[in-house]
């Protein structure tokens, strides 16, 4: 037991020196985490602002299901028509936060000193572990995104940040870039929207079941929150890219609708369930707006040859 005891304790202290660091085609964030009986491995605009009139139906709190149904079907036809070939495709902004979360009747999460890594301050219920954001947009030819590492708890995201990874899909193709050039990849980056992901917002809109409504956005009066089951078949990368198979989805998501019926933006609680003696809670907003600034870059500068050639 004591054995055990300190491996958690020598694992939390390595939180503190979290990173986003590339592995060979995986974003691996804070992953040198041992947690006892296994090893931790997490992969990886705001609403347009034009005055529109309000020609969504009339709801009010527990309207009944067929109309949020009909409701939902609108939003995904609007984001389908943007994807699709003539449309306007849509722009994100993702910001993604991770906590380790305690079990009923697990033990704590023992807490680092942030001063002295080789000291333990306690234990607690939950420790935050890190934010990753990601900004882009996918067109009906491709998809274009950037992360930069997330903010502190309590602070605003820094979109002026440092550029840590990039993805691009263009011409049948999907890159990616971790600083030293664009390479051809099957493992692209991303947290919440990927090429494969982006495609399928109108799935999880329309597919998502039980609709309730959960009345007007308590941070923007202007958005109306519709909230249905989702499936991870139908958002896999939610927690990261190629993520469904360690992603389960543990509330309804949340659909926030514009005044034009359109999804404005999306709200998400899933586990990664690589973890074995704690929970990890990923929480995800994804910010839409119906444009896109400017076409799809170039995958220049290339990744030297020599380089390339160890990638996966």
């Amino acid at each position: 037991m004591l054995s055990r005891l300190r491996a958690i304790v020598s694992a939390c202290r390595a939180l503190i020196l979290l990173q986003i660091r590339i592995a060979r085609g995986v974003l691996a964030v804070a992953l040198p985490v041992m947690l006892v009986a296994g090893v931790l491995f997490v992969r990886g605009g705001g609403v347009d602002p034009r005055p529109v009139v309000d020609h969504r139906p009339a709801l009010t709190v527990g309207a009944a299901p067929g109309a949020l149904s009909t409701l939902k079907a609108a939003a995904a036809d609007q984001v389908a028509a943007a994807l699709a070939k003539g449309g306007s495709g849509i722009s994100f902004e993702i910001v993604q936060r991770s906590t380790i979360k305690a079990r009923p009747g697990g033990p704590g999460i023992p807490v680092p000193d942030s001063v002295d890594p080789q000291k333990t301050l306690g234990l607690a219920d939950e420790y935050f572990l890190n934010a990753i954001i990601e900004r882009g947009f996918a067109t009906p030819g491709g998809f274009y995104s950037e992360m930069l590492a997330g903010p502190a708890p309590g602070s605003e995201p820094d979109w002026n940040g440092v550029v840590r990874l990039q993805a691009l899909e263009r011409d049948g193709k999907v890159y990616r870039n971790d600083g030293d050039g664009w390479y051809v990849t099957t493992t692209p980056p991303g947290i919440g929207l990927d090429p494969v992901t982006a495609r399928l917002l109108p799935a999880l809109v329309r597919n998502a079941t039980a609709p309730a409504d959960a009345g007007v956005d308590a941070k923007d009066a202007s958005l109306r929150n519709v909230t249905a089951t989702g499936k991870v078949a139908d958002i896999p990368g939610v927690v990261a890219a190629d993520g469904a198979t360690f992603t389960e989805l543990t509330e309804p998501v949340t659909f926030k609708l514009d005044p034009d019926g359109r999804l404005a933006s999306l709200h998400l609680v899933a586990l990664n369930t690589n973890m074995e003696t704690f929970d990890l809670v990923v929480e995800t907003d994804i910010t839409l707006r119906y444009a896109v600034d400017g076409p799809l870059p170039d995958a220049s500068p290339v990744l030297s040859a020599t380089k390339a050639a160890v990638q996966p």
